[in-house]
């Protein structure tokens, strides 16, 4: 128990660190806290570093061409990190695979932690290095060019950083937790769901998700607000957030994974 209070406050120490440097909101530093609590209760070290590996990568590509996202139309001011809302859309099948498993032990759980940050750091990976791809992305639905940030939309490197973000995490996980022809199994499973979950929420940001038209510069986005004022809703569902989304494709990716296992 001792050990577990002393883990607390470290894990503690670490999301000051990153609200302080704004990777994290102070929402998102707590939603980030809880989650890594039961992530390190369910799976250890082991499962923490897999959070970690995914946290930190991700946070550091949203970093990376910087100046050039900035001026972006569709993006008008300075990320102040993520907050609770995004860390439990990217780490929700996590919590409920490190809940699960402490409740009931068994490797279905493992492969839906595995799968559920594949497909989260594809996500995250196609829309952070997508941004930067030089022509235009390809709406999958409108079946035409569209402008940079539109859901459903996608471009060959961002397809490309979505497939290597999946592999890179199930392939750490596979590490960590599998042996031999086993972890080779998991790697293919948890690598290949991650990526098709990165499809299924391209296709529903596509269809039912909601986004709206700027009144001021004219952008289809998917927040309420833009520019300072209160845009027009263009498509979609209100309930149907990108945040919604991220969690309903990542926890689907983790349960596939989790299943196929199952018939292995």
């Amino acid at each position: 128990m001792m050990a577990w209070f002393v883990f607390g406050f470290i894990l503690a120490g670490f999301v000051l660190a990153a609200y302080k440097i704004n990777m994290l909101t102070l929402s998102g530093g707590l939603a980030s806290w809880g989650l890594g609590m039961v992530v390190y209760g369910a799976f250890g070290f082991k499962g923490l570093g897999l959070l970690l590996l995914f946290f930190i990568t991700s946070s550091l590509l949203s970093k990376w061409g910087k100046v050039k996202k900035l001026q972006m139309r569709t993006i008008v001011k300075e990320s102040k990190g993520r907050d609770s809302g995004q860390v439990l859309a990217n780490g929700g099948g996590a919590f409920f695979a490190g809940a699960g498993y402490l409740l009931l032990p068994h490797p279905f759980w493992l492969l839906l932690l595995i799968g559920s940050l594949a497909e989260a750091a594809a996500d995250t990976w196609a829309s952070e290095v997508g941004v930067l791809s030089r022509a235009e992305p390809y709406h999958i639905l409108r079946r035409r060019r569209v402008e940079r940030g539109i859901s459903g939309a996608v471009s060959s490197l961002g397809l490309t950083a979505a497939a290597v973000g999946s592999f890179l995490i199930s392939a750490a996980g596979s590490l960590m937790f599998f042996n031999g022809t086993q972890s080779l199994i998991v790697f293919s499973l948890a690598g290949l769901a991650g990526f098709l979950g990165n499809m299924l929420d391209t296709v529903i940001g596509g269809t039912v998700q909601v986004s709206y038209r700027c009144k001021r510069c004219g952008a289809e986005v998917e927040e309420r607000f833009h520019c300072g004022v209160e845009c027009d809703k263009l498509k979609g569902w209100s309930v149907i957030t990108n945040n919604a989304v991220n969690f309903a494709s990542s926890t689907a990716a983790g349960l596939t994974a989790g299943v196929l296992i199952l018939w292995i």
